[in-house]
């Protein structure tokens, strides 16, 4: 037999009040399979725990038990289970007295005298046994009512709970005492059923053999019920396994419930405490049940709720919050109002929730996961919604269909792996950028990286973040970081149509121009007019006069990338210069218009006292300018 390490052992307190007088640990069956599983065979000749059975009589009720009804042919395992709820006792409390006391329960050739003093009971280390007792019922149902009587606390009073109280280790008193502060009833019934406790050699040795002065009766009692049943502090409910198998179960109800991973083994501990290993035998003596979930029903009043793996309970509460987050009202794991009480509510269930697996965060809405990118985003929730994080399987977190991304506002967004850019509003919608300029000119800098996949789901803006665009009807132009309000659009500008979220984050300068714009770096000089698709490059502050006309001067500020978003059109070009148009053709400026140079004499003169510079264009800008009369 193994040697049990006995470092749990309290002789103030070998086995709680919850575990004794726990009546509802084992049924018959259970207790049946429980011997079977200990002998499989009997000596020839010999009758074995297992297969005993006799005629039981009937007793009366009283005042510590609440009598018995006998029946021909009872099982020694029907007997255990009535005298236990008969007397309100474990029957696993009788499993292990049975063992300490004649090993009945291994025993594989036993006589008929160990069915006689099954128990010990009448039978005083200094004494006969008192034939009255004598008879495996009469030793199971007086053991029961006897630790009834002990712990009634009126008529035995020498070991009772809360005192300390010098206890002999051995029957030879010249082996001495030690002080024990007994806690509680159960192990003052203990101490006078068998009123010594082991001494230090007897906890060293386990089940062995300590010194001469060593007694086994309550650390036998302690090592045979940890051993079988676990721990002899904790109630019915509690996690169990043995130590051949990985499979961890939840022992609750007389049924056990199988763990399968670590997120539900994580809520149960976190209640219940560290797994208790007990034999194979009695757990497969104990009749299967469904899988233990976090999804739990409160056997008292019917509530949903999730066990999260910090030991809380969260109320679902209404079906529909059931299901839609992929749990089904019919499958769950029913536990008894103990149990549940063992964890404390929090917040209901609500829209926030997670992957147990993973880390981000997702808000129902409309049916679908919007995945919360960022700790600003979750920030920026209402505080109800932030109360509490469901922890969800990750299977159920999979199967709802993915809705567009919570994103920060006024955000330049892109995936880690994709090169593409969008800028984002207070809604769902992203509107894609060319350039980072151009986003930058709009008011927008701020960049976030996010996983990729993150953007699949937010519907995209036609068309690409422009110079000018329309915002609830209204024209505007991006200026410096903000964006400007334009009476009319220009003919043919680059725009683009937003929607109200894209609009309402961006900032305003709080201007109003109207046409005939002008454009200019923040940190050069060149000034360009604003045509259709086209910039034109003003090249004199008279050119620059006369295109404004009778208006305020002003200038929008752009990146070099805002102006790339126009074509380059022809300049408007200073008085006193010379241009060609891919021809031999040189024309002079003069008054804004282009007047055709007739001879090399004439271009000379007029470019004295310099030599000429003859600026080339494109031909088909000449169209643009006005024809004035040749100069001869």
């Amino acid at each position: 037999m193994k040697t049990l390490i006995t470092d749990g052992f309290r002789p103030g307190n070998i086995i709680s009040d919850a575990v004794f007088f726990d009546s509802s640990t084992m049924t018959p069956d259970m207790i049946d399979a429980f011997f079977r599983s200990k002998v499989s065979s009997c000596r020839s000749g010999y009758v074995c725990l297992k297969d005993y059975r006799q005629n039981t009589p009937n007793r009366a009720a009283d005042t510590y038990c609440r009598g018995y009804q006998g029946a021909p042919n009872e099982s020694a395992a029907t007997i255990i289970y009535k005298v236990a709820q008969s007397c309100g006792i474990n029957p696993q409390v009788f499993i292990v007295m049975l063992q300490k006391e004649q090993s009945l329960v291994t025993h594989t050739w036993p006589s008929s005298w160990r069915y006689s003093m099954a128990l010990g009971q009448g039978c005083p280390d200094t004494a006969p046994c008192d034939p009255a007792f004598a008879g495996f019922f009469y030793q199971i149902y007086g053991a029961g009512r006897q630790m009834k009587i002990y712990t009634e606390g009126r008529w035995f009073t020498y070991y009772a709970p809360g005192k300390t109280w010098n206890i002999l280790y051995n029957p030879n008193t010249a082996c001495g005492r030690g002080p024990v502060y007994v806690e509680n009833a159960a192990t003052s019934a203990l101490y006078y059923y068998t009123p010594y406790q082991p001494n230090a050699a007897a906890l060293r040795a386990g089940y062995g053999v300590g010194d001469a002065c060593s007694s086994y009766g309550n650390r036998n009692f302690y090592n045979y019920f940890t051993d079988w049943f676990g721990s002899t502090q904790d109630p019915a409910n509690r996690l169990i396994k043995a130590p051949n198998a990985d499979e961890i179960y939840l022992l609750s109800g007389m049924r056990k419930y199988h763990i399968t991973n670590g997120t539900d083994l994580a809520a149960y501990m976190a209640r219940l405490g560290w797994y208790q290993t007990v034999s194979p035998e009695f757990i497969a003596s104990v009749p299967n049940a469904t899988t233990a979930t976090r999804f739990v029903r409160d056997a008292r009043d019917g509530g949903m709720y999730l066990l999260e793996p910090d030991g809380t309970k969260h109320h679902f509460p209404t079906a529909d919050v059931v299901t839609r987050y992929g749990f089904n009202m019919a499958v769950y794991t029913s536990i008894p109002g103990s149990l549940a009480d063992k964890f404390p509510t929090g917040a209901a269930v609500s829209t926030s929730f997670r992957a147990e697996s993973a880390d981000p965060y997702y808000r129902w809405e409309n049916g679908k996961k919007r995945h919360i990118v960022n700790p600003e985003v979750w920030a920026q929730l209402p505080a109800a919604e932030r109360a509490y994080v469901a922890t969800l399987p990750a299977a159920n977190v999979a199967a709802i269909p993915n809705g567009p991304a919570i994103l920060p506002a006024r955000t330049l967004v892109k995936e880690s792996g994709s090169p593409e850019v969008y800028l984002t509003g207070k809604g769902p919608e992203i509107v894609h950028i060319p350039t980072w300029g151009l986003a930058a000119d709009a008011g927008v800098t701020r960049v976030s990286v996010l996983p990729n996949g993150t953007l699949a789901a937010n519907p995209r803006v036609s068309g690409d973040l422009a110079p000018f665009v329309i915002c609830g009807g209204a024209g505007f132009v991006v200026d410096g970081g903000a964006l400007t309000r334009v009476l009319t659009l220009p003919a043919g500008v680059p725009q683009v149509n937003l929607p109200d979220s894209i609009c309402a984050s961006l900032p305003r300068t709080g201007r109003t121009l109207s046409e005939a714009l002008f454009a200019k770096s923040p940190t050069a000089d060149p000034v360009y007019l604003i045509s259709g698709s086209q910039l034109r490059h003003v090249r004199s502050q008279q050119r620059l006069m006369e295109a404004n006309g009778n208006r305020v001067l002003a200038f929008l500020s752009w990146t070099s990338d805002t102006r790339l978003s126009f074509a380059q059109g022809a300049p408007l070009l200073a008085d006193g210069s010379f241009v060609s148009f891919g021809s031999p053709e040189i024309y002079y400026v003069q008054g804004g218009a282009l007047r055709h140079v007739q001879s090399q004499a004439t271009l000379l003169r007029l470019a004295s006292p310099a030599w000429p510079y003859v600026e080339s264009l494109p031909a088909a800008w000449r169209a643009a300018y006005t024809q004035g009369a040749p100069i001869p």
